[in-house]
C-alpha cells in the first residue's frame, strides 16, 4: 500500500522496456472525477485503513466496470446512461428478477457492440467515400484500412491470404476476427468484474443477473453517504452515480414502458431497505421516514 501511494504521488516511472499496449481514449471523463471522489469520501471516514481498503477495491471495481460498459455505449453511437437494474435476492421470483437478467444480458452485449461499430464506421469515412471516385477505389480504400487498423499487413503475415479480396469483405471479416478475439480477452470484463465485486449472482437462478452482496452494498453507502441520508435520497444518489435502480422512482422508465409493475419495483426498494437494516445500514423513525447510516460517522440524533 505504502509502495502504490509513493508510485501515486512521486515522479512518473516508466516501465523498463517499453512496449505498444492498451492505451486511455480521454484525457478527462466524468468517471475519472467520480472515482476520484469516492476514494476520498472513503479515506475521510473514521476506519482503519485495511477497513478502507475493502471499499476502495469494491467501489473502484464498480466505477471501471461502470467506465467499461459507458464508453462502450458511446462507441456504439447511444448516449444514454448505464442503467443496471438490481434484484434484492427474495424467495419469491418476481418481475423484477428476469429484468435484472435482460438488463445484465443487455450490458454483456455492448462492448461487442462497439467492436462491430468501430470497424464498421470506417465505411462512414470522408476518405473512404472519396476514394470511390480514385483511379483505384478498391486499392484505396484496402490502403485505408491498413492504415486505420494496421490490417492486412502488407508483407502477408496474416495466416490467410486477403489479396483480392474487396474492401467490404475485408471490413466484414475483419469484424468477425475482431468480435472472435474480443469474445476470448475484452468480452469477458463484464462477467468476470461484476461476479468478482458482488454485483452479479445466479443465486436462486439459472441466468446470472444484478444482485449485489452484502459488502458491495456496505461500499456503496459508505462512498455516498457522510452521515445519514434520508433513505429515498439515497436510491436517488446511487441512480445517479452507479446507473443503480432498485425501487419504482429510480426504474420510472421501466415501468412507463410496461416492463415491470410498480408494486414489484416497489417491494424490491423495501426487500433493500430490510436487508440495510439487517446490516445496521438503516434506523427507521417511523413507517415513512427511514435514514441511511454511515456506521464510521459520528452518530447523533435525528428528528424527522
Amino acid at each position: 500500500m505504502n509502495r502504490l501511494a509513493r508510485a501515486m504521488q512521486g515522479m512518473p516511472q516508466r516501465a523498463e522496456d517499453s512496449r505498444q499496449s492498451g492505451y486511455l481514449p480521454e484525457v478527462a471523463n466524468a468517471r475519472f472525477d467520480q472515482i476520484c471522489e469516492d476514494w476520498l469520501s472513503i479515506l475521510a471516514k473514521d476506519m482503519p485503513i485495511y477497513d478502507a481498503l475493502e471499499h476502495l477495491i469494491a467501489i473502484t471495481g464498480l466505477n471501471m466496470l461502470l467506465y467499461f460498459l459507458e464508453r462502450a455505449k458511446r462507441v456504439a453511437g447511444d448516449d444514454e446512461p448505464v442503467e443496471i437494474v438490481c434484484e434484492i435476492v427474495s424467495k419469491e421470483r418476481t418481475k423484477v428478477r428476469a429484468l435484472s437478467g435482460d438488463s445484465y444480458q443487455l450490458n454483456q452485449g455492448l462492448p461487442a457492440k462497439a467492436v462491430r461499430a468501430h470497424v464498421e464506421a470506417i465505411r462512414l469515412d470522408t476518405d473512404w467515400a472519396k476514394a470511390a471516385s480514385s483511379e483505384f477505389p478498391e486499392a484505396e480504400r484496402v490502403k485505408l484500412m491498413r492504415e486505420r487498423f494496421q490490417w492486412p499487413s502488407v508483407d502477408g503475415g496474416d495466416d490467410e491470404d486477403y489479396s483480392g479480396e474487396s474492401p467490404d469483405i475485408l471490413v466484414a471479416k475483419l469484424t468477425e476476427l475482431a468480435l472472435a478475439r474480443h469474445e476470448q480477452h475484452v468480452g469477458k470484463i463484464h462477467s468476470s468484474w461484476s461476479r468478482a465485486i458482488g454485483l452479479s449472482s445466479r443465486r436462486l437462478s439459472r441466468r446470472t443477473r444484478y444482485a449485489p452482496n452484502d459488502r458491495l452494498l456496505k461500499s456503496i453507502v459508505v462512498a455516498i453517504v457522510d452521515d445519514r441520508m434520508q433513505f429515498d435520497e439515497f436510491l436517488t444518489e446511487a441512480r445517479r452515480r452507479y446507473g443503480l435502480v432498485f425501487g419504482d422512482a429510480e426504474g420510472a422508465r421501466l415501468v412507463d414502458a410496461k416492463l415491470v409493475d410498480q408494486e414489484e419495483l416497489s417491494e424490491n426498494r423495501d426487500n433493500l431497505e430490510a436487508r440495510l437494516v439487517g446490516l445496521g445500514l438503516v434506523r427507521r423513525l417511523s413507517d415513512s421516514c427511514s435514514f441511511v447510516e454511515n456506521p464510521f460517522a459520528f452518530k447523533g440524533e435525528v428528528a424527522c
